[in-house]
């Protein structure tokens, strides 16, 4: 793991004394084996715990859950849904009876994600031997356009920064087929939800994002606050959607540690706050 932390980043990380963000992730991989990181891997063991934490309504509704693909095309489901595994992360694709059919190739791509333990990736122990199911989870919008997705950096119950997004690639047609990918509009805020000067090449700076109104934004770091306090360091992430303000998913390995790709600077200032 090391060393391909070497090879993506340039450098090597330091295990020993870990202190940027990207070095405690990949620490926690091999280190820590608290029981809730499993939790919070398994998609739908998430979504019953922050029911439990938060209240119900808070997720989006999940239409249909299967341990195979013709047992999830036996739902009845609606003309435009979500199609996600809940045993990895980033395995999600939007099917659309019209634009974006359930065809061989996301087929092929739903049998993929079952065949796999994700934990084989990365070596990530929260998701080592999870049950392997497929989930159909509604779409949601915003104003007639995709949500804008929001994610809070959160460190012992509280929030030290939040990524404002939208990933353009999420209606991409067979997006695991595609190797250039619609890039992603992003930008950052702090805790006062203020800008901060944190771009990444790899995504299109967005400061637009940073107008948006500041109540749903000030909801969900609320919400995040309450989501994280268990545990010294959680990614929460969540929708800002026609529902309301929606936590998605609850992640503890951001990129695994290697794939963060944080300018070192900022790399470091997340990672001051990981006690």
């Amino acid at each position: 793991m090391a060393a391909r932390f070497r090879q993506i980043n340039g450098v090597a990380p330091d295990l020993r004394k870990p202190r940027l963000l990207s070095e405690r992730i990949l620490h926690r991989i091999l280190t820590d084996r608290d029981p809730l990181l499993r939790t919070f891997c398994d998609k739908l063991a998430a979504k019953q715990w922050i029911t439990t934490r938060i209240g119900a309504g808070r997720t989006p509704r999940t239409l249909a859950i299967a341990d195979s693909v013709e047992a999830l095309r036996a739902h009845p489901l609606p003309d435009r849904w979500m199609l996600k595994a809940s045993h990895g992360s980033g395995w999600y694709q939007l099917v659309a009876a019209t634009t974006h059919p359930m065809d061989e190739l996301v087929i092929a791509q739903a049998q993929r994600w079952l065949s796999m333990d994700y934990s084989d990736v990365f070596q990530e122990w929260g998701y080592r031997n999870l049950p392997r199911r497929l989930l159909a989870e509604e779409f949601l919008s915003f104003s007639g356009r995709q949500c804008i997705e929001m994610s809070a950096f959160c460190f012992n119950g509280s929030v030290r920064g939040l990524r404002l997004f939208r990933p353009e690639s999420a209606h991409a047609r067979h997006r695991s087929n595609q190797r250039h990918l619609p890039r992603t509009k992003e930008c950052f805020l702090d805790e006062a939800l203020r800008p901060l000067p944190l771009e990444r090449p790899q995504h299109d700076h967005c400061p637009d994002f940073a107008s948006l109104d500041r109540p749903p934004l000030q909801t969900f770091c609320a919400l995040a606050q309450d989501l994280s306090c268990e545990t010294p360091f959680l990614r929460v992430d969540g929708f800002l959607s026609d529902r309301g303000v929606l936590v998605g998913e609850l992640t503890p390995y951001p990129g695994a540690g290697l794939l963060l790709r944080m300018p070192r600077q900022w790399d470091a200032w997340f990672g001051a706050f990981w006690e």
